[in-house]
Parts: structure tokens; C-alpha cells; sequence
């Protein structure tokens, strides 16, 4: 018969060796998750700029009317090849100026007979709506006041922004990233520890805050309508993953 003595101590042995290969497994996924994985912060940062503003755009409205459907839509199209013309003059160029809407309608007039409210058709409108973009600020009051002139039409411009390509992109994302790391680097001395390099980087798009004015003239006259440019706020936003010493 075996000796129960040896199979009890073999068993302890077993149950010793299980316990310190556990031990070793533990301590090396401890090892592996405290010393190997760095441990890091997410942390956002921002940025700004006011950029001078350099295009006006402006929009015009032609409208006209009358009983004979043809008569109206030739006096639009009469009108209206005027108009582009008066603006190609002032030295806009054709990629900058854009028709947005061309309308035919017959209006119904309320008629109201015996108690009753009827509905006939009355003249014909056409309108003709065209937008243009300035790039020479300098210029907005003459092209304002040339624009104002323009007889039975309404206007809304100079509505003011920048141009894209003017933007320092690279500066702000720079100017962000420094901030979130400003941020992290307090954090980190806040929890005793170091900041380590950035491993992570995302980055936002850039976003607009207008500051130009808006300006609406209807059918209005004269001119020398003074145009400020103002500026328009550009902001930049990131989050960066730095680890921790």
C-alpha cells in the first residue's frame, strides 16, 4: 500500500507549486500593466486668433411685374443683364459672382364678394437674385453705394468673412497643443508625478466666430455708407493622451 504520509506531502507540494506559479503570473501581469503600460492623461486645449476680415459678399434681388407673363420675364431678363454687367464694370470677376435663384409666379389676389373670400389671379412676378464677393475691402463703400443705386431691388451685404487660406492653421493647432499641455502638466504635479511625452494627438477642425456687420438696404439711395471690416474670431481645438512619469 502507498504511503499516505508521502501522497499527503506530494499534495502539498502540488498545492505549494500552484500557489507560487499563480504568484509569479500575478506579479508578472502587475509588472506588466504598472511598469511596462505607462499610465497617461487625456486633456483638451484650445486656441484663438482674430483675423482681419477680406471679402464682402452681397446679395441682390430684382423683382418685377406685370399683367403679360412675357413682358415680365423680359424686363427681368433686360434688368438683370444690366445688373451683372454694372458688377463685372466694377471689376468683380466672373468666378465671384453666382445667380442663386430665378422665380416665375402669378399672385392670387383675395377678393372678397358677398361675405365671401375668393381668390383671382392677379399680375405676373419675376424675380432674379445674384450674389457677388468683394476681395478688396478698401472698395466696399463705392460697391455698396453702387449696388444701392439699383432701382427697385432689395440688398443684403456687405455681409464680411475671411478667406480660408489666410488662416495660420499650423499656429493654432501649435497654440493648442501647448495649452492642453499646460493643463496636463498641472494636473500632473497635482498628483505628485511627471508629465511624459504626448502619444496621442486629435486634433478639431478650425471654427469662425463672425464679428463683421451686416448691412441691409432696400431699394435704398445715395451712397458713402461707411464699411468697417471688423475681424472674425478663429478657434482651435485638440485633445492630447501624454503619459505620466
Amino acid at each position: 500500500m502507498p504511503d499516505n504520509r508521502l501522497i499527503n506531502i506530494s499534495l502539498l507540494l502540488n498545492i505549494f507549486v500552484s500557489i507560487l506559479f499563480a504568484a509569479l503570473v500575478g506579479t508578472g501581469v502587475w509588472y506588466l500593466l504598472k511598469v511596462l503600460t505607462p499610465q497617461t492623461i487625456s486633456v483638451s486645449g484650445s486656441s484663438t486668433s482674430q483675423v482681419k476680415n477680406q471679402i464682402a459678399s452681397y446679395s441682390l434681388t430684382i423683382e418685377v411685374s406685370d399683367a403679360d407673363k412675357a413682358k415680365a420675364v423680359e424686363a427681368l431678363t433686360e434688368r438683370s443683364k444690366n445688373v451683372v454687367q454694372m458688377i463685372k464694370d466694377f471689376g468683380i470677376p466672373e468666378e465671384d459672382i453666382e445667380t442663386t435663384s430665378l422665380n416665375i409666379y402669378q399672385r392670387q389676389d383675395s377678393v372678397y364678394r358677398g361675405g365671401v373670400t375668393t381668390y383671382e389671379l392677379g399680375d405676373w412676378f419675376a424675380s432674379y437674385t445674384i450674389n457677388s464677393k468683394l476681395r478688396d475691402l478698401a472698395r466696399s463703400d463705392d460697391l455698396t453705394a453702387l449696388l444701392a443705386t439699383v432701382e427697385k431691388a432689395s440688398m443684403w451685404g456687405p455681409n464680411l468673412t475671411i478667406d480660408d487660406k489666410m488662416i495660420d492653421e499650423e499656429a493654432l493647432l501649435n497654440a493648442a497643443i501647448e495649452d492642453a499641455r499646460n493643463k496636463a502638466s498641472a494636473i500632473a504635479v497635482g498628483m505628485g508625478r511627471k508629465l511624459g511625452k504626448a502619444v496621442q494627438i486629435n486634433e478639431g477642425f478650425v471654427q469662425y466666430m463672425y464679428g463683421g456687420i451686416k448691412n441691409e438696404a432696400f431699394g435704398a439711395g445715395g451712397g458713402g455708407i461707411p464699411i468697417e471690416p471688423g475681424s472674425t474670431s478663429t478657434y482651435k481645438n485638440v485633445t492630447v493622451i501624454f503619459e505620466l512619469r
